[in-house]
């Protein structure tokens, strides 16, 4: 009985939905990702910056937006692959540019999000 129990607890965890925020995103960068399996469909955002008179202020925004979902819950799940693909693209670009992974990282941690 006791083996019983713990098999349908392992199914129950197995089939029950994970949350967006835990999925999973393998990411490449670049015009043709070589990816480890099939993908089809595309969503993307176009981040753009822009600079000022001033050396202490820049402006940035996102100039574009494409869904492939419909279904709200999708397009967080869209949300969270863009995110992960964006900040290992930073930390990546930041070391590349001359600069240490951790600061890299903690450029991300430390921004005010409001």
């Amino acid at each position: 009985m006791k083996r019983l129990a713990v098999i349908v607890m392992v199914l129950a965890g197995m089939l029950i939905p994970r949350p967006a925020s835990l999925l999973d995103t393998e990411v490449r960068h670049g015009e043709s990702p070589t990816w480890s399996g099939p993908a089809y469909g595309r969503y993307a955002v176009t981040v753009v910056g822009y600079y000022t008179d001033s050396p202490n202020l820049a402006r940035a925004g996102v100039r574009k937006v494409e869904w492939q979902a419909e279904a709200k819950a999708k397009r967080r799940a869209e949300m969270l692959a863009l995110r992960a693909a964006f900040l290992d693209w930073f930390v990546e670009e930041w070391v590349r540019e001359g600069g240490v992974r951790e600061d890299g990282v903690h450029q991300i941690l430390r921004y005010p999000l409001r």
